[in-house]
């Protein structure tokens, strides 16, 4: 009997990975103030990691995220003072997106709000665990951005 395509080890990675960030995700929702989606909690968490003063079509690449969701994001994200939209000095055709106080309080309520799950997490699992499968999930990562920048081969292009 043929294997199942649920019993192949890859696809089982895939749904495993699939699996976790819809519940990490769902976690994150829950804890939301009134007004914030998950798109502004990724955007906010963009600003936490590599600090703020990108243009908009950065921050779309960044967040993965087409230009024009992008812009609809900060403009409901400006409207609720969490960032603030402004002219590039050194070229007035760009904008630049700075991180508002009341984003980055924000942003520290929600995750304040789920430190309790986060320490859970924490105990359920040792460092030494999340060491070991980083170098495989990034190894995978880098071969996903590696292959979907290639062109689709001749032979699959024709179907």
């Amino acid at each position: 009997m043929a294997p199942q395509l649920q019993d192949r080890p890859d696809v089982a990675v895939f749904s495993e990975i699939g699996i976790i960030e819809h519940r990490m995700r769902r976690s994150v929702i829950d804890h939301l103030p009134a007004g914030m989606t998950y798109a502004h909690f990724e955007l906010l968490a963009v600003f936490a990691r590599v600090g703020d003063g990108q243009t908009p079509a950065e921050l779309a690449e960044l967040t993965m995220m087409t230009k024009g969701a992008m812009t609809n994001i900060l403009q409901k994200m400006e409207a609720q003072g969490w960032i603030i939209v402004l002219a590039d000095v050194k070229d007035r055709r760009k904008k630049r997106v700075r991180l508002a106080k009341a984003g980055s309080e924000a942003y520290g309520q929600v995750l304040k709000s789920m430190k309790w799950k986060m320490d859970a997490l924490r105990g359920g699992f040792t460092e030494s665990e999340f060491l070991q499968v980083l170098p495989f999930l990034r190894a995978l990562r880098t071969f996903l951005e590696d292959i979907n920048e290639q062109p689709e081969p001749v032979a699959l292009s024709h179907r």
